[in-house]
């Protein structure tokens, strides 16, 4: 099983940069190992093994400060992570993964793995994760429960809501399955991620083979919300408006119903809209919006950057003649202070078009933070 789920990252893009285990495969009292990766787990004695276990792709832990910790018990741990760059934005320079295995406890409806250590209070922002063994609605809103299932889960989703943590799994997508033929699948494997960290989360997936465990392996993925690509645009500038009005012309409305209803109404106007959008989208290039465009940049301004270019290739070529080297420093003069008169104005109209829902996004962009997610 080990080997087979480390073997399957080689079908991704990129390999995690954290592999969490729970009930880790132990032989004379060692972890395997896994070339790339470095492992951290729980010190046990007394003939314990480990319950939990990271393990740390190796290029990922030469950029960051890994602090592990424990809690004087086999079955659960935290990784607190710090760079002084930040993660996700410049604000958030650390946070904690906790990685628990959570099994039934001594007393009726109860865990071993109790709600305040799996949801924490503390500074730093949290994901945690892990087999924590218990069955809820939120996360299997189709299942039949028993009252000792709800009993036993309702204490971890009360702290959980009580705190901001947000649950990453699809609801209703099972984690794990019986290998009898008796045993109901249920979603036992859970993910919550901190009000600071739930915006950054980008996706839950089950797309990694099996690897022959009752259990499947998830991929969990946080990303910089700079990283993701913005949503595509209409170039106006380029639509074939001479087409579209033509197309536009053409376009049969249906007549609106006699006597309509909400859904007949809705099914009226959705229909018939889309025959217009359709036609725009057809007839209407989308932007190749990229996270190098400027919404500032113009036409002028390519035109003084190719002119600041061709200057400098000049002046490299005749670096003795004095008047291509002042050519060349007043035409990167020209072009950077052009540069930063058209920031100023896109700044200034940005500002002045401000309304109650965008200007947080404006105080954002004044203190150095990336925008809210679109």
């Amino acid at each position: 099983m080990f080997l087979s789920l480390f073997g399957s990252f080689t079908l991704l893009a990129h390999p995690p940069s954290i592999v969490a285990l729970q009930d880790p495969p132990v032989y004379r009292g060692k972890l395997p190992s896994f070339n790339s990766f470095t492992v951290f787990s729980p010190p046990t004695s007394g003939g314990c093994k480990p319950r939990v276990a990271f393990y740390v792709y190796s290029s990922f832990l030469s950029t960051i400060s890994l602090l592990p910790r424990f809690f004087g018990r086999g079955d659960v741990m935290a990784l607190d992570l710090f760079t002084p760059n930040g993660f996700f934005n410049p604000c958030t320079t650390g946070f904690t993964i906790i990685n628990s295995y959570s099994t039934k406890g001594r007393a009726n409806n109860t865990r071993s793995v109790p709600p305040d250590i799996i949801f924490p209070s503390g500074p730093l922002p949290t994901v945690t994760l892990g087999d924590l063994n218990i069955h809820h609605p939120t996360a299997d809103p189709l299942r039949t429960f028993k009252e000792d299932e709800i009993a036993t889960s309702t204490p971890y989703f009360d702290r959980a809501t009580d705190l901001g943590f947000s649950l990453l799994n699809t609801p209703g997508v099972f984690t794990r399955f019986s290998m009898s033929l008796v045993g109901r699948p249920g979603v036992l494997d859970l993910a919550f991620a901190c009000p600071l960290l739930s915006p950054y989360f980008s996706e839950w997936s089950d797309s990694l083979p099996s690897t022959g465990s009752d259990h499947i392996p998830i991929l969990l993925r946080f990303e910089t919300r700079l990283f993701r690509p913005p949503p595509p645009t209409p170039n106006w500038v380029l639509s074939d408006w001479a087409a579209l009005d033509t197309a536009l012309k053409a376009t049969v409305i249906s007549p609106q119903p006699p006597l309509p209803t909400a859904s007949s109404l809705d099914l009226w106007l959705s229909t018939n809209l889309g025959k217009v959008t359709s036609q725009f989208a057809l007839h209407t290039p989308m932007k190749r919006v990229t996270f190098r465009s400027k919404p500032w940049w113009s036409e002028l301004l390519s035109m003084l950057r190719k002119a600041c270019n061709s200057a400098l290739s000049s002046s490299k070529r005749g670096r003795f003649d004095a008047s291509l080297l002042a050519s060349a420093r007043a035409a990167r003069s020209a072009h950077f202070n052009a540069i930063s008169k058209a920031k100023r104005a896109h700044w200034s109209s940005f500002l002045d078009s401000a309304t109650p829902q965008t200007v947080w996004t404006a105080k954002r962009f004044a203190v150095g933070l990336p925008p809210p997610f679109p």
